[in-house]
């Protein structure tokens, strides 16, 4: 009896998981969701709304939801030519979601209705918008788009929303073809290559590029460099001649007041011999100083006999 009571239980709990699973959906953070019955939208419902979570529905409705993360589509590389009649590679990408989801469903929805079909469907669309502005290649030189001088470097405006840009040109023809429910964020080449029959001139010219920017930036550091070499020689001719200045001028200073104590000098001779060996003697001289010299040498005689006396003049 405990057995058939354990699998009845068992079977109710089922059949209720069942019953709430065909009543009811979740709508999650990142979705928008669609309820529908027989084909007919009855409710749109959007997760960014504060509408995400748990909802009931008949168990005869539908539920599609899609998913309005960013996504990510790239075309497979493809050939084109430039202005100039360069044969290029490109691999193009491009950042999308689904803005509206009710606009994306009737836009793309095809046989039995499922998001992964519409999602095809869209893509699909989307890659052949790619294909189209492949065309805008031709309205660029090669060296517009390769090149090391950045004011020629065109690549970004190709890529923009600028007028003319590929952005600007997808956006353009998702709002004319009949609203798309979706946001185009970025258009991009992902990859930008030349056949092999051409890789050697591409690489002989982007050396010769090189190499005259090579030229160009020793042609200004030389330039530069006979700038501040002229500038310092002249500097330093400027401070040797101020230097020389000031030295005759130090020099003449020093030979006008050796000139006035030679006079002094000139008056008492023997007072200035007597002076010059006491300064003789207090620089070779300190305390307890002992020297074995000859007494009679100059300016050491002082040590064995006094100074004569000079007689005061009249």
């Amino acid at each position: 009896m405990k057995k058939h009571i354990t699998i009845i239980i068992l079977a109710v709990v089922i059949v209720a998981v069942l019953i709430v699973n065909m009543c009811s959906f979740t709508v999650r953070w990142q979705e928008q969701a669609l309820l529908m019955t027989f084909d007919k939208i009855n409710k749109v419902y959007n997760a960014t709304g504060q509408e995400a979570g748990w909802h009931g529905k008949w168990p005869w409705q539908k539920v599609v939801s899609f998913d309005t993360r960013i996504r990510t589509l790239q075309r497979q590389a493809t050939e084109t030519k430039t202005r100039d009649e360069q044969n290029i590679i490109v691999t193009i990408y491009i950042n999308w979601r689904i803005s509206d989801a009710e606009v994306f469903y009737k836009r793309f929805r095809k046989d039995d209705g499922s998001a992964a079909g519409i999602l095809f469907e869209a893509e699909d669309n989307l890659m052949k918008l790619m294909g189209d502005t492949k065309l805008i290649f031709s309205e660029y030189n090669f060296s517009d788009l390769v090149t090391l001088d950045k004011e020629k470097f065109r690549l970004t405006h190709l890529e923009s929303d600028r007028e003319g840009g590929m952005l600007y040109l997808i956006r353009q023809a998702v709002s004319t073809r009949g609203s798309y429910g979706v946001e185009v964020l970025d258009v991009g080449i992902k990859q930008l290559g030349v056949p092999d029959s051409v890789t050697q001139p591409v690489f002989e010219r982007m050396t010769t590029e090189r190499q005259e920017q090579i030229t160009k930036l020793v042609t200004e550091g030389e330039s530069q460099a006979n700038s501040i070499r002229s500038k310092a020689e002249s500097e330093a001719t400027q401070l040797l001649a101020q230097a020389e200045a000031k030295a005759r001028d130090i020099k003449g200073k020093g030979d006008a007041k050796a000139a006035r104590e030679y006079a002094k000098f000139m008056e008492y001779p023997k007072l200035a011999l007597f002076l010059r060996k006491l300064e003789t003697l207090r620089h070779t001289l300190g305390k307890q100083t002992t020297i074995v010299i000859d007494s009679g040498s100059a300016a050491y005689e002082l040590l064995r006999e006094g100074p004569d006396v000079i007689e005061k003049r009249p």
